[in-house]
C-alpha cells in the first residue's frame, strides 16, 4: 500500500470508526503526536454530529429508552399488572386473581368497595382505554388507591422509573386531592398513555387512554 492511501484509509477509518480509527493511527501515522492528537479529535467531533444528525447518539450511548408495547389483552394486562404488585407493593395484596370476564368490550374489577377498575378493548381484543373509580373515605382508602394507580402507571409504561411514576400521580394532583370534596381535572401524557383524572364531590376517576 502507498503512503498517501494509508493515510486515507486511516483517515476514514478515524471518521467512521474511531476506535478502529485510533488503533490504525497508532501503527501507521506518519504524523507526530499533536497532529494525531489534533486529527484524532477532529474526527471524533464528526462521527458525534454525523450520529447526532442522525439520531444515533442515544443508541450509541446506551441512554435509549426501550419502546414498550402499551396495548395489551385483558390477559396480559393483568398478568403484568400483578407482575408489578409482586414486585412494587407485595405486602399490599393488590394482585388480580382471576382472569377478566369480558362483556360488550368491556371488564372491571374491584380492588375494594370503593376501587374499581374498569377497561375496554377494541376489535383485536387489545386495551384501549382503563379506568379506575374511587371514592375515598379515609386515609387507608386513599393510600390504597394511590397503590393501585402507581401500579398500573407501572404496568402500562414500565420504563419510568419510581420518581417518574410518581411525577405521574403529582401532575394529577393525586397526592392532595384524592380524598378532598374539590372539583378538578387534569392532564398528562407519558410515551403513548395519556392519563387523566376527573373528581366532583370526593368522588374520582382515572383515566389511563392508549394512544
Amino acid at each position: 500500500m502507498k503512503f498517501y492511501p494509508k493515510i486515507l484509509a486511516m483517515l476514514t477509518l478515524c471518521v467512521f470508526i474511531p476506535p478502529l480509527g485510533w488503533l490504525v493511527m497508532y501503527k501507521v501515522s506518519p504524523f507526530d503526536r499533536r497532529t494525531n492528537i489534533f486529527i484524532a479529535i477532529a474526527c471524533a467531533a464528526f462521527f458525534v454530529y454525523a450520529q447526532v444528525a442522525a439520531g444515533n447518539l442515544d443508541a450509541i450511548l446506551g441512554t435509549e429508552r426501550k419502546s414498550f408495547e402499551v396495548r395489551l389483552t385483558p390477559e396480559e394486562f393483568r398478568k403484568n399488572f400483578n407482575s408489578s404488585a409482586q414486585k412494587f407493593a407485595p405486602n399490599l395484596s393488590l394482585e388480580i386473581p382471576d382472569s377478566f370476564i369480558v362483556k360488550d368490550r368491556k371488564f372491571n374489577y374491584s380492588f375494594a368497595t370503593n376501587i374499581t377498575l374498569e377497561g375496554t378493548i377494541n376489535d383485536e381484543d387489545k386495551i384501549t382505554e382503563l379506568k379506575i373509580f374511587a371514592a375515598p373515605v379515609n386515609k387507608d382508602e386513599s393510600f390504597q388507591t394511590i397503590n393501585v394507580l402507581g401500579l398500573l402507571i407501572a404496568t402500562l409504561n414500565p420504563e419510568l422509573d419510581i420518581d417518574d411514576r410518581s411525577e405521574v400521580i403529582r401532575d394529577l394532583r393525586m397526592l392532595k386531592n384524592v380524598s378532598t370534596e374539590e372539583a378538578y381535572d387534569w392532564t398528562t401524557t407519558r410515551g403513548k398513555v395519556k392519563y387523566s383524572v376527573h373528581s366532583d364531590k370526593g368522588q374520582s376517576t382515572f383515566t389511563a387512554e392508549l394512544l
